[in-house]
């Protein structure tokens, strides 16, 4: 659909910001009030990284992160990262710059992204 946003001629930065954006956000109250799961918000998640990557080149130059910038991983031991997945991703669509640490990673690691 953001390909065909794109042909239409429709700016990018209405397609993130009027189509991508509130539709996560209206996925996230649907998740928070159970009306939606897990598997639809992964499912929604994929969908909404290859439009913003779809995005990438028709935004080249522009600010869209603006508040701030958050680093995330999954601690070391820890190799499931579903949840830091979901909350990348919902920060991402509100405006943070999201750093992806990885999963298993070390202090250090964590110290050394967010130096960065």
């Amino acid at each position: 659909m953001v390909k065909e946003a794109l042909a239409e001629g429709l700016p990018a930065m209405d397609i993130l910001d009027k189509g991508l954006i509130p539709g996560i956000q209206a996925l996230s109250q649907l998740f928070k009030d159970g009306q939606v799961y897990l598997p639809e918000i992964l499912i929604s998640a994929r969908a909404m990284k290859k439009g913003v990557v779809e995005l990438e080149p028709y935004l080249a130059g522009t600010n869209i992160h603006n508040k701030g910038t958050v680093v995330l991983g999954t601690v070391e031991g820890d190799l499931h990262d579903i949840g830091k997945n979901l909350v990348g991703m919902m920060l991402d669509s509100n405006g943070f710059n999201v750093v992806d640490a990885g999963v298993d990673v070390s202090a250090d690691s964590f110290v050394s992204a967010a130096k960065e």
